[in-house]
């Protein structure tokens, strides 16, 4: 049975100076190393963090000649140290697994990779037509499996689909919802899994462990700082923005009641472009009349970015000969890019997605709604200048969102 350890730790405790710490301790071993980012990996010639590190373990990058997985392949016949993305990692098949058990692989994982996800490589008309044409078969627990029997030879536009539904991969929720489970054969593959985290039970890759009902033990080295010890201080640090009259109403009924969901992903959906139009001038206005001057990096919901881009977190800038973007993708971890950045605006209110959640409770899986918010906004601001232990300022429209951090850090709300 594969030896599985996550250690899960506050950020900026040291899990990545551990973890190639440990990985020196052990040169016997062959290693494969995941991180979310290319700067982490590396790509093709270009050096990422774990080459510059660990020069003596000499780990490869799969170039994409003639394909990444090929390429990975072939470093791994070879018993190559290799670093790798999670994009990567989650397209790998069973020959893959094959190998990783042949050759006695190691395996690191920097931050959790949703393993459950929603399958978009094809529309909801599409997935019916599948359907009725009898293409694809739907077990009782909505489980995809191809049609062999009628289809057996197809080659044509959904081929993709063929290919996952044989890899076992694909779900059906409602009429036309596909879900798609990565099955757990390379991480099974090899003779260990660490898994570099923080709050792993608010993750989607928890819930898919559940799935696949795996074994694992929490782990959590001497050498790592102390939870007390990072949150006093974020506590002196972190400088909260107090809410606008427009942001704190929004979030009201007229009777003066609490809204929860106000800056849902559902809400943007509803708002109307007045509203949003406001809530770009109040987001400029807060900046300029609360926030210090200094570097900017912010998010919404990927659809709704130009709805809010505003006047002083728009433009992008060259940082160190390289254009940069303030808009970063709400879910963005692992990464030093923003480091810089003193004043952090955080535009979403964060819920699991509600046919995923759904799908998971058909399987007794359930996800704490709150702490899977809690762990996004976390990840998000621990991008910022915090993580180097600088001052930040925090602008949190959500007064939802705004409390989890708070209660998270015992603050008075």
């Amino acid at each position: 049975m594969t030896d599985i350890k996550v250690v899960d730790a506050i950020c900026g405790s040291g899990k990545t100076t551990w973890i190639f710490e440990y990985i020196r301790q052990h040169p016997e071993r062959k290693w494969v190393f995941v991180s979310p980012y290319l700067d982490e990996a590396g790509d093709g010639n270009e050096k990422g963090r774990i080459q510059k590190e660990l020069p003596e373990f000499n780990f490869k990058a799969p170039s994409g000649t003639p394909s990444k997985t090929a390429d990975f392949l072939r470093l791994a016949k070879k018993g190559h140290n290799i670093a790798i993305t999670h994009k990567l990692f989650t397209g790998f098949t069973v020959e893959v697994a094959s190998v990783l058990a042949e050759q006695k692989y190691h395996l690191v994982i920097d931050e959790t990779i949703d393993l459950v996800t929603f399958f978009e490589g094809i529309g909801h008309e599409d997935v019916k037509f599948l359907i009725l044409a009898g293409m694809v078969v739907c077990t009782p627990n909505g489980q995809l499996h191809w049609n062999e029997e009628k289809w057996p030879n197809y080659a044509g536009r959904d081929v993709h689909i063929k290919q996952l539904c044989e890899l076992g991969c694909l779900w059906l929720y409602g009429e036309d919802v596909l879900i798609q489970r990565i099955p757990p054969t390379c991480m099974k593959a090899c003779e260990s899994v660490t898994i570099l985290t923080y709050l792993f039970e608010a993750s989607l890759m928890h819930c898919w462990m559940q799935l696949n009902e795996m074994q694992w033990e929490y782990y959590y080295p001497d050498t790592l700082r102390k939870p007390d010890e990072i949150k006093q201080i974020l506590r002196d640090k972190l400088h909260f923005v107090k809410h606008p009259k427009l942001i704190t109403d929004l979030q009201r009924t007229h009777q003066g009641l609490y809204k929860s969901n106000v800056f849902n992903v559902g809400w943007y959906q509803k708002a109307s472009k007045e509203t949003l139009e406001r809530v770009k001038k109040s987001i400029e206005a807060t900046l300029k009349e609360q926030m210090p001057k200094g570097e900017v990096f912010w998010t919404t919901f990927k659809d709704y970015e130009k709805d809010l881009e505003g006047v002083g977190y728009t433009r992008a800038k060259k940082i160190n000969g390289v254009l940069r973007k303030p808009f970063v993708s709400k879910n963005m971890r692992a990464s030093n890019e923003y480091k810089d950045c003193t004043n952090c605006i955080y535009a979403v209110n964060i819920y699991p997605h509600g046919s995923l959640d759904s799908h998971l409770r058909q399987f007794d899986v359930q996800i704490d709604k709150d702490l899977f918010a809690l762990s996004e906004v976390i990840q998000f601001i621990f991008r910022g200048s915090i993580r180097e232990h600088k001052d930040m300022h925090v602008y949190i429209l959500s007064e939802r969102m705004l409390k989890l951090v708070k209660d998270w850090l015992a603050l008075d709300t």
